[in-house]
């Protein structure tokens, strides 16, 4: 039955207000695990979708990524220092102090003694040798399904390019980086080799060549290429059989090298291991790292023997020049002695006074001693004196050697000068360390020059004033020496002769023995040959470090497979700005739903009935039926509402509240109506006769007449509408006083 409404007069006091009832609003959780297995469930032919994709993908990924695996040795740094056992035990007790506080004391930490040989072992000079030794600036690729897989000692062919442009590749940077790439195709009808130029990102394509078979030479402007097949194993060959096509590049050995630097580790295993270093290198081909590692601690220990060894080789050089002089100044002696022995017929002379003749034999023997020191004193002078060797080792061996034997009177200056030339030979050691990574002109090289420059005149200085002490000396032996041969005023003239010859011979003698000793002394130190540094564990892969690592990559596809499809899907859900189904209506409110509107409109109706009945407290029978728009279907719902409360039995009655959708007469507007006491009988008159009212509103969001029928109702059914009723419209409603009771109807 529905209400004619003909009369309108004010009187809204006749109606039954009751203020509406706010329910609390509970903190929607971040992540909705409910929603996000809802989105797995309802979306799981996508989410499969997905994960095949992504795994494809990560096969595509792992077919094209080169592998690299981790190559790690441990090496002894061999300190060669000459330290006293002292001095080293008191180091140790230093480095062993709690918190570190010895570390500063006794010269640094194990890191610092660490890093100070990474600058020299990773020095791009170093590496560089390497490269050149293993011929690590030609790389092989064999070329299949888009793959290039690294080759090292299994390349079907070698590839060589002549020694003087190898080197002329370094020299061009780093104006021009210039390549030589090679694709070499191997089929049954031969070889087809394609070179390729490159300078800079320049790439110059050279004619193709045809060859039956191998080798074959090809001429560049960037050198001569030689191509020979490689000699390989059966098992190695295999792969080759039924031909293949290699991608070759040559590069700047200097450039290969950065490379490697940069790939290459050096650290201390710990702050407090001060001769302990791992080194490792990421690498293609674990075979290649391997023999890069070896290599490279090869080449660090020959430059630190060839260091060693310098000055060894110096001395010796210097030893033997002057013992070929001697050699000639020993035979002219013999010869004076003997032609002085001709002359005067004699055999052997004797002495008479034979007290002046022991104290003269003491005087003459520091004679010999004096000469001696004066003549190695003069070959030191000479060779310090010669511009040529203004930036050479001084043989400071020499320095003093007669005073270190005992025979000398002036050793204490000997020592000044040992210092002195100690001090002159630790700058040249330091400006040849420097010239094996800056030039000449550097800032650094210059320093050395005006510091070897300056030290230069004090050290002649010094050398010019012990001899002149030498011949001081000299001079007073010589008084003494002279006062007791005058006491053998009996002796010929042959007696005076043959004893200066006899003294330039024992001085000649004395010096030829001592530069004997010193070339015994410099081949034994050539001879000692002593590692730098050694291997304790010999490179080996370390399988932990392989990448990328083919399981990780499948898990992280599945992973991203299931994750990006649930997370496009979750974030759609979390923006989504309307209500689609019953489960994101319960996210967004509490207020009881009671019905879920589908295709099957009757038993959604009987249970919209039920569960309204069931939410209805006693004496509540006015319900307002309303939504936010226009077409939520709210009028049908009124309609069969009240149809299937009578169908059980239950006087009901519908009016109908939107005067916006009835012709008015007489002028009157829909918002007068509505709050008219006629309007206001009316319900009450069919409240009091009916069991339950049914009041079907416009809609809230167009005008304010539900508002104003909200206030004859008990209860309220908010229609949401799925695809169109908004979610800030349903958590309004939680806070709004104007609707009493509200329930919410979903219509799908």
């Amino acid at each position: 039955m529905q209400l004619k409404i003909n009369k309108y007069y004010m009187n809204v006091n006749k109606v039954n207000y009751r203020e509406p009832q706010i329910l609390p609003q509970e903190e929607v959780p971040l992540v909705n695990f409910k929603q996000l297995w809802s989105l797995l469930v309802s979306h799981w032919l996508c989410i499969v979708a997905s994960v095949i994709t992504c795994v494809l993908l990560a096969f595509v990924y792992l077919w094209f990524t080169p592998s690299t695996v981790t190559v790690t040795g441990k090496m002894e740094i061999i300190d060669k220092s000459n330290k006293s056992s002292a001095m080293s035990a008191g180091l140790a007790m230093l480095n062993n102090l709690p918190f570190g506080i010895g570390s500063g004391i006794g010269g640094g930490s194990g890191a610092g003694s660490v890093d100070a040989e990474k600058e020299i072992i990773l020095s791009n000079t170093l590496v560089t040798n390497v490269v050149k030794d293993l011929k690590l600036y030609t790389e092989y690729r064999l070329s299949k399904w888009g793959k290039k897989t690294l080759l090292y000692q299994n390349n079907p062919v070698e590839v060589t390019l002549d020694e003087a442009h190898v080197t002329w590749l370094d020299a061009e940077l780093p104006l021009y980086a210039h390549q030589i790439k090679l694709t070499i195709t191997k089929d049954n009808d031969g070889y087809l080799i394609e070179p390729t130029l490159v300078e800079g990102k320049e790439e110059i394509n050279l004619p193709s060549q045809s060859v039956v078979q191998l080798p074959a030479v090809i001429k560049t402007e960037s050198g001569t290429l030689t191509i020979k097949v490689n000699d390989l194993s059966e098992r190695q060959a295999k792969p080759f059989e039924g031909g293949y096509t290699l991608k070759v590049t040559i590069a700047p050995p200097t450039k290969v090298a950065d490379n490697f630097i940069a790939r290459t580790g050096f650290e201390a295993p710990s702050k407090k291991v001060a001769n302990m270093a791992k080194i490792s290198l990421t690498d293609e081909n674990f075979m290649r790292g391997i023999d890069y590692i070896i290599h490279l601690v090869e080449a660090y220990n020959k430059l630190a023997n060839d260091e060693k060894n310098e000055e060894a080789l110096k001395t010796d050089e210097f030893v033997n020049a002057r013992l070929a002089k001697i050699d000639a100044e020993l035979g002219s002696s013999d010869a004076a002695w003997e032609n002085s022995k001709k002359n005067f017929q004699i055999t052997t002379p004797e002495v008479d006074a034979q007290e002046a003749l022991t104290k003269k034999g003491e005087y003459e023997a520091k004679l010999v001693a004096i000469g001696t020191e004066l003549q190695l004193h003069d070959y030191l002078s000479e060779y310090i004196n010669d511009p040529a060797n203004l930036y050479e080792i001084i043989p400071s061996a020499l320095a003093g050697s007669s005073a270190s034997s005992g025979k000398g009177t002036s050793g204490s200056s000997a020592n000044g000068n040992s210092s002195l030339i100690a001090q002159h030979n630790a700058l040249v050691n330091e400006r040849k360390d420097l010239l094996k990574s800056v030039s000449e002109m550097s800032p650094q090289v210059l320093r050395l020059n005006e510091s070897i420059k300056d030290l230069h005149p004090t050290l002649k200085l010094a050398m010019k004033r012990d001899r002149q002490q030498l011949v001081m000396q000299k001079s007073v032996v010589e008084r003494e020496f002279a006062h007791y041969s005058g006491r053998i005023g009996s002796a010929p003239q042959m007696e005076r002769v043959l004893t200066e010859i006899g003294r330039q011979r024992e001085i000649k003698q004395g010096v030829y023995l001592l530069m004997l000793q010193k070339r015994e002394e410099t081949a034994m130190d050539l001879a000692n040959v002593t590692d730098k540094g050694k291997f304790v564990d010999l490179p080996t892969v370390d399988s932990a470090s392989s990448k990328p690592q083919k399981k990780m990559v499948l898990l992280f596809a599945i992973f991203l497979g299931v994750i990006l499809p649930m997370g496009g899907f979750y974030l759609l859900q979390m923006f989504k700005t309307k209500i689609d189904t019953g489960d994101e209506l319960s996210e967004v409110t509490k207020l009881p739903i009671i019905a879920e509107l589908d295709h099957n409109a009757g038993d959604a109706i009987r249970t919209l009935r039920t569960n309204l009945l069931l939410n209805l407290k006693e004496g509540q029978k006015t319900i307002l039926v309303s939504s936010n728009n226009t077409g939520d279907g709210k009028s049908f719902i009124a309609q069969h509402l009240t149809d299937s409360l009578t169908a059980i039995g239950k006087k009901a009655v519908l009016i109908n509240g939107d005067m916006r959708s009835l012709n008015l007469s007489n002028g009157q507007h829909p918002a007068d109506v509505v709050a008219g006491a006629e309007f206001v009988a009316q319900v009450a008159d069919a409240k009091s006769s009916s069991d339950y009212v049914i009041i079907d509103s416009p809609a809230l969001g167009d005008y304010n007449d539900a508002y104003q029928l909200a206030a004859y109702a008990d209860a309220t059914l908010y229609v949401a509408k799925a695809g169109k009723t908004q979610k800030s419209d349903i958590v309004s409603l939680a806070t709004n006083k104007n609707l009493p009771n509200p329930m919410i109807v979903l219509n799908k």
